[in-house]
């Protein structure tokens, strides 16, 4: 009984890891393959980060209608203090105050006497006064303030009309998100195409070393029968050598495809953004179904989307380049709540509308060409590529009609080989064939084999295309199992 729970005890990490290496080496499907590209993929990734960038800007740009509120501080030091300049008003001053003099005294001795000053007297008392007065004047500007002050306050600033610039520039943002949008699609749409074909490559090598492992085991065969007919002196040597050299090329033909194989899948994983080192198995063969899909209209190609929406863009760019010659009207405000040793005493709080207009801008003209010259550009650059979609999607229809006939002529020819190889190896039985008859025809066998097997993946890799081209490259899964 000990020894019995020993072994039981032996037996389950076997079990667990034979388990285990089931659940990590089992077939992983195109669909699953995509997935993982779509979300481990650089340029995907950089894709994605581009539009979040672009839609965090959008927020961003949606506040610009809101007034901006600055707090505005400072330590100020002048060069020298402020003076009044005393000098300049010297002769003013002194004429006004002699006139006042003059008429003081006149209107005083009018009240006592009621009549005027003689002109002689009043002559005295303004040559005194103003004598007097430039005696006392100062000769020098005084100075008001010290050297250094400090201002603090908030200024607030409310767009109020600014000739459609915010709105061409909320416009521009939100179509830049869209033009993200499209650049991730197109990226989306040429990963999965990179990944179907890499997929198809190795469903194909799949089926030729399906194919191959058969015709090594027949060869094997072949070799056995000739090495008894050779003991029993049925046949020569030389015919025994061409079974070993047919044993032998076909083993090293099996070895290159897994070879092949295991490349592919390196290239697979790289596709998809994974570790070279991480497991991936893939056992799905070369489907046989050769159905033409219903064909349509290149109306959804990623390409021609990003690029109609560049000019979009463009097109919104003239907007805001021609919106730079209108005038910008704002409300201001400003409050000083921190204003100590100002040099003039001003008021703490203003407000007002303040306009901003360039009336003469000598490259306005050059800008608007160019904006419009982008547009026509992309005008150039779209019907170029719709007519280049155009000509590949009747391209590829033709390709996958011509191609279609072509497996089913294929497929006729290896359904013939099959036959042969069994009339010949009967023949072989009955001596009426020699071992290198089986050899050479277990070899034309695999050529025919190998025919079908590769008109199927130009097939198959012609539709991956026309749904590449079509903008829908996802519906290959539909026809891969």
């Amino acid at each position: 009984m000990y020894i019995q729970i020993i072994r039981f005890k032996k037996i389950i990490p076997i079990c667990f890891v034979l388990f285990s290496a089931n659940i990590f080496c089992q077939s992983v499907s195109l669909q699953q393959c995509i997935n993982n590209a779509i979300k481990n993929n650089s340029a995907i990734k950089l894709a994605e980060q581009s539009l979040e960038t672009r839609e965090k800007l959008v927020q961003s740009n949606k506040n610009n209608n809101l007034p901006k509120v600055d707090l505005l501080g400072g330590y100020n030091y002048i060069g020298e203090p402020i003076k009044i300049n005393l000098q300049q008003v010297k002769g003013g001053i002194v004429e006004g105050s002699a006139q006042q003099s003059v008429s003081s005294a006149n209107s005083v001795y009018q009240e006592i006497t009621g009549n005027a000053l003689p002109q002689s007297v009043q002559d005295v008392i303004y040559q005194t006064s103003k004598d007097i007065i430039n005696a006392v004047y100062p000769n020098y500007n005084p100075a008001i303030a010290k050297q250094s002050y400090f201002l603090a306050g908030v200024f607030v600033r409310q767009p109020i009309y600014l000739g459609g610039k915010l709105n061409a520039s909320q416009k521009l943002s939100e179509q830049q998100v869209e033009s993200g949008k499209a650049n991730l699609k197109s990226s989306k749409d040429l990963i999965t195409y990179n990944i179907t074909l890499q997929y198809i490559q190795i469903m194909y090598l799949n089926s030729m070393i399906e194919k191959q492992q058969k015709s090594v085991a027949s060869l094997h065969q072949n070799e056995k029968y000739a090495e008894n007919l050779l003991k029993s002196e049925i046949i020569p040597p030389y015919q025994k050598n061409w079974a070993d050299i047919a044993k032998k090329q076909g083993e090293t033909n099996l070895k290159n495809l897994n070879l092949e194989k295991e490349n592919a899948l390196l290239a697979l994983k790289d596709l998809m953004g994974v570790s070279l080192d991480e497991p991936l198995e893939i056992t799905e063969k070369l489907t046989e179904n050769t159905e033409l899909p219903t064909f349509s209209n290149s109306e959804n190609n990623a390409d021609i989307k990003l690029l109609q929406s560049k000019k979009t863009e463009a097109e919104t760019g003239l907007m805001i380049t021609k919106s730079l010659s209108k005038p910008n009207i704002f409300a201001i405000g400003n409050y000083q709540f921190f204003r100590k040793d100002l040099p003039l005493i001003t008021p703490p709080w203003l407000v007002g509308i303040e306009m901003q207009w360039t009336l003469f801008d000598p490259e306005r003209r050059s800008r608007n060409q160019a904006s419009e010259s982008v547009i026509k550009e992309a005008d150039i650059l779209i019907d170029q590529k719709q007519k280049a979609v155009n000509l590949a999607t009747r391209i590829t229809q033709n390709k996958l009609i011509s191609l279609k006939e072509q497996s089913e002529t294929f497929d006729e020819s290896r359904k013939q080989s099959y036959i042969t190889t069994e009339m010949v190896r009967k023949r072989l039985e009955n001596s009426l064939a020699s071992v290198k008859d089986v050899n050479d025809v277990l070899q034309l066998h695999y050529e025919t084999e190998k025919l079908y097997y590769t008109s199927l993946v130009a097939y198959q890799t012609a539709l991956a295309t026309y749904f590449f081209i079509n903008g829908t490259p996802e519906n290959m899964i539909n026809y891969i199992p």
